[in-house]
């Protein structure tokens, strides 16, 4: 049993790793653009998809519509009457134009919400548009129809990478930079920094935008050939994928190893076709240069992708390749845009959800509660990642009510949701459950930061007047806290919920105000089924 107290100090890893995630939770940017994104994606999958729609997605950011406007009338297309419209830029662009940029252009919204300079923005753009090149030519070998989904995937998948840089640059720098590594070498040196890669990373961003599976898997496994095949049921969108998680991070330091399998994956799979690696690069090579001359009007980038697998893969070589001059100044337009963020693309019916809504403290009641922990323990088990379930109960609650009515009854109860909400992040599940009963699910955490967040919770309301009142009546709670790890057996939601309960009547019998804790490793084996 565990009483209120400080949590201890964490490792530097699981320091590093809070900060990442804190930093997740603060974005603003990020979660508009890649709606407009995915919104793009549904549209290029409609035959019937017409240019007035995809103006209407651009004419709902700003920041968007600036861009793509200016790109209609630079002197890269000539124009000769300024062109004022969306619609008239989709028209003059085309389609599959808008469709690229429109994808790509949300990673400069988030990199802008980082703060980061021009310089290391186009590091990682310039990367992340060379794999979705990558993946979508890959693609459209196989099936035309997968290219686009090929190309988003591609582009998002190392989109924790810039949030982590942006956490501690000095340390994840020198590890970018180094050919030495290998992709499985990287990712274990970026666990021992950050206690977690960054595809566990990005499936955290990815599931926070309530992104499709799919591109939620291709984050999360992009590295990993067997589990994109399995997770992902059109074997040249899993393939494209993989192919274009090779690349390298940064396009001046490409690994000897990650480079021969490229090249082997490629004369593998493609050469039954007849297209050598060196052909297939080029192909990528030409779909980079246009892309890229689109954001930058013209002038054409001089990396030449052929060149850095030869080099890369010689034997003799010192693993160390350079792109051939600079990339130029790109996106500077766009990195000194003020952020736009709107409200766009809401899915969920306001009567579905009341519903699942209590109607005093607007927590989530039963209903809603087992709807959602169900899907997010199965990604739990999905992903390996660790969870909590809390089960809250206030403490003296009927001689409240008795005492000071139940007005004040039903104040406490608001205000303990209310602290408990503002003190969770927004994936994780808070459920009235009836009573002054209350239950929490925080998913993909540790069990150290699970436990503060409760420590937290505990603290601000017995240390917060909830209501008026004499002192014999103060707010506290009890609660009881289970851990499940990413290895232990995946239980059912009601032998989680009942195994928490039981712990928090030992915190209530203890005297309240305080928590117990347990670990679902001690749950009878008969309970599992």
């Amino acid at each position: 049993m565990t009483q209120l107290q400080a949590a201890p100090a964490g490792t530097a890893a699981t320091g590093l790793e809070e900060k990442v995630r804190d930093r997740v939770e603060s974005l603003s940017y990020l979660p508009t653009t890649v709606a407009v994104a995915m919104k793009f994606v549904e549209l290029g999958k409609d035959p019937d998809a017409e240019p007035s729609d995809y103006a209407r997605v651009i004419s709902s950011d700003s920041s968007l519509s600036s861009k793509l406007l200016s790109l209609a009338n630079s002197s890269w297309f000539g124009v000769r009457n300024k062109v004022t419209k969306p619609q008239t830029a989709v028209n003059l662009l085309g389609l599959g134009t808008v469709r690229t940029l429109a994808i790509s252009y949300c990673l400069t919204g988030l990199h802008n919400d980082l703060r980061l300079t021009p310089e290391e923005s186009r590091m990682f753009w310039s990367a992340s548009l060379c794999k979705a090149a990558a993946a979508r030519q890959y693609a459209l070998l196989f099936d035309k129809k997968l290219a686009e989904e090929a190309f988003t995937a591609a582009l998002f998948q190392d989109f924790a990478m810039p949030i982590m840089f942006a956490v501690a640059r000095d340390a994840l720098l020198p590890l970018l930079r180094d050919v030495q590594l290998n992709a499985e070498q990287r990712l274990q040196t970026e666990r021992e920094l950050f206690h977690l890669d960054h595809t566990e990373m990005g499936r955290v961003v990815a599931q926070k935008l309530e992104l499709p599976d799919l591109f939620v898997d291709a984050v999360a496994f992009h590295h990993n050939r067997n589990n994109l095949t399995e997770m992902i049921a059109r074997t040249p969108l899993a393939e494209a994928i993989f192919a274009a998680g090779l690349f390298p991070h940064t396009l001046d330091a490409w690994n000897h190893d990650d480079a021969q399998v490229l090249q082997q994956f490629v004369a593998e799979k493609l050469g039954p076709q007849g297209i050598e690696p060196a052909r297939f690069l080029e192909a990528v090579q030409q779909e980079f240069n246009q892309i890229y001359r689109y954001f930058e009007q013209g002038d054409a980038p001089q990396a030449k992708l052929p060149e850095l697998l030869e080099q890369a893969t010689r034997e003799a070589a010192d693993h160390t390749t350079r792109l051939v001059g600079t990339v130029h100044e790109m996106l500077q337009e766009a990195a000194n845009t003020g952020k736009s963020v709107h409200q766009i693309l809401k899915n969920h019916s306001d009567l579905a959800e009341a519903v699942h809504r209590d109607t005093l403290t607007g927590a989530l009641n039963r209903e809603g509660f087992n709807a959602r922990a169900g899907e997010l323990i199965s990604k739990a088990a999905r992903y390996g990642t660790g969870l909590a379930v809390i089960y809250l109960d206030i403490d003296r609650f009927k001689a409240l009510n008795d005492t000071q009515g139940h007005a004040a009854g039903d104040a406490a109860l608001r205000k303990v949701v209310a602290t408990i909400q503002n003190s969770v992040r927004q994936n994780d599940i808070v459920a009235r459950l009836g009573g002054d009963e209350f239950v929490i699910l925080l998913c993909d955490c540790s069990e150290a930061g699970a436990s503060a967040v409760v420590e937290r919770i505990l603290a601000r309301v017995a240390g917060e007047p909830v209501v008026e009142g004499p002192p014999e009546a103060p707010v506290t709670l009890s609660a009881g806290f289970l851990w499940v790890s990413a290895k232990q057996t995946l239980y059912p939601l009601e032998t989680l919920v009942a195994t928490a309960d039981r712990l928090m009547y030992e915190a209530k019998r203890a005297g309240g105000n305080r928590m117990c804790k347990g670990s679902a490793q001690a749950i009878e084996p008969a309970a599992q089924a």
